[in-house]
């Protein structure tokens, strides 16, 4: 049996499955639309053909991680330039912030079943880091943008695939992180707002 994760614009399923048993399959048993959103397993994109192998020809081991996210207009993206990438966050820095200090639990993916924290966003300083367990933005920005510098091997051919490997599946996390922090920051800044009509000064 394979542990599997499915990540979906409606939150995050478990259960176990058979090796013989297909994404599509799966995707059914959990009641999800994959056909207006972008699959993949392990981080890597499935095409129309990948949807009917079997787990085991996907080659995934005793766990992994499906996802099926509709696509975000506006979205965290990787831009490579030489020897770096840059993950840049659609959402201000500042923003990111605010909501680690007011509603961190809004950073977190948790499994459904333990209550485990499977991913988690947070701020640091010098250049962030990021991987399948979360991500770290740094000090630095990208104009107001919140940014990971990631320094590629000189001896990658591929940085493309590369990338995917290493923080395919952590990139569509923070996606799905992501896309929710425009309405907690609005709730923030309401919330903001009533407090100061509380304090009067004299």
């Amino acid at each position: 049996m394979v542990k599997v994760y499915v990540t979906s614009s409606a939150g995050r399923k478990s259960d176990n499955f058979a090796e013989h048993q297909t994404p599509r399959e799966i995707l059914d048993y959990f009641g999800i639309d994959y056909s207006v959103a972008t699959n993949s397993i392990d981080g890597v994109r499935l095409g129309i053909g990948d949807m009917d192998k079997s787990l085991k020809d996907l080659g995934v081991g005793e766990e992994c991680r499906i996802s099926s996210i509709v696509k975000i207009d506006n979205a965290a993206h990787v831009d490579v330039t030489g020897a770096s990438a840059v993950v840049v966050s659609d959402i201000d820095l500042e923003d990111w912030k605010r909501v680690e200090k007011y509603a961190p639990e809004a950073l977190k993916i948790f499994d459904e079943e333990t209550k485990e924290t499977l991913f988690k966003v947070m701020t640091g300083p010098m250049a962030g880091s990021i991987n399948k367990n979360g991500v770290v933005f740094g000090a630095h920005t990208n104009g107001t943008k919140a940014t990971v510098t990631i320094l590629i091997k000189d001896n990658v051919e591929n940085k493309i695939e590369a990338l995917k490997d290493t923080i395919g599946s952590a990139l569509l996390d923070l996606n799905e992180i992501e896309k929710e922090i425009p309405v907690v920051i609005a709730d923030i800044k309401e919330k903001e707002a009533e407090i100061e009509k509380l304090i009067v000064a004299k």
